[in-house]
């Protein structure tokens, strides 16, 4: 008779401010009316795709500077795009990006998700889609792709992104490193699988699980904005080291899916599932 058991499990990512963090292999995009598009012209300067907003510049040879935000909204969640010292392009999590950037000799660039739909893979970093300038035409992102998607400031230093904790509690000094629902899983847990830090209720776990002879099934809630890996390991004991039972993936659709894992041969097996942001630095 085989016997499995199951737990689940985080681990934790720092946050950081990040220069460029477009592929220097893939950091051209097209306008027909403007050429070529450097979004990491320079280190210093070049495009950062963010988790909640984006910053940097783009450099065109006949255009100049294209700005995609100062990297501080006033809210400190996402760019209003209401002013000249509120704009820019913002990330909602799952790949749409949004906004106006600016350019002094080209006026306002428009990302919008009716017609250029400009995306980010939050899989493989690629970008898709098109922005839009009334003065400039369309400008093609598909050939851009950006290696890492930039949490953001943690400005208290808890490790989870003052535009996240904003979001979810509308203040940066609840969540300070506790478990400010008493669910059971740290802030910062909650940070990493995307759930409701103020909700009891909205914690990753595994829900269900399922075993005929060789086959298990095993099924946790899930967010779009987060990539999962499903883990196992034989025995829990000091120094154990977990297995990856599935390739990481980021679901399509919520709010939970199940894993089939065929050719179990382990007498006992224990699974836990890993949540980070997609292509954390």
């Amino acid at each position: 008779m085989k016997m499995h058991m199951f737990i689940t499990g985080l681990t934790a990512a720092a946050t950081c401010v990040a220069a460029t963090t477009i592929d220097p292999a893939n950091k051209y995009g097209y306008g027909a009316n403007i050429g070529w598009v450097n979004a990491a012209g320079d280190v210093a300067n070049g495009a950062v795709i963010g988790q909640a907003f984006c910053s940097g510049y783009l450099w065109g040879a006949n255009v100049g500077w294209i700005h995609l935000g100062n990297g501080e909204p006033p809210n400190g969640k996402a760019y209003g795009n209401v002013s000249s010292r509120d704009y820019g392009i913002n990330h909602d999590g799952a790949g749409r990006l949004s906004g106006y950037a600016y350019g002094a000799n080209i006026g306002w660039i428009n990302f919008e998700q009716t017609r250029g739909k400009p995306m980010v893979n939050l899989a493989t970093g690629d970008l898709s889609g098109y922005a839009w300038g009334a003065n400039v035409g369309w400008i093609n992102l598909a050939t851009l792709a950006t290696l890492t998607i930039d949490p953001g400031p943690s400005v208290d230093g808890d490790n989870i992104p003052d535009a996240w904790e904003l979001g979810h509690t509308n203040t940066i000094w609840v969540l300070n490193g506790g478990d400010a629902d008493g669910d059971g899983m740290p802030d910062e847990a909650e940070y990493l699988a995307d759930t409701d830090p103020l909700d009891p209720g909205d914690y990753l776990r595994i829900t269900d699980f399922q075993t005929l002879k060789t086959t298990n099934w095993v099924t946790w809630p899930v967010k779009t904005t987060r990539l999962y890996t499903l883990q196992h390991a034989a025995a829990l004991s000091n120094g154990m080291s977990w297995a990856t039972t599935s390739s990481p993936f980021i679901p399509t659709s919520g709010p939970g899916v199940t894993e089939t894992v065929s050719g179990v041969a382990d007498t006992n097996r224990f699974y836990r599932v890993e949540a980070r942001p997609p292509l954390s630095p």
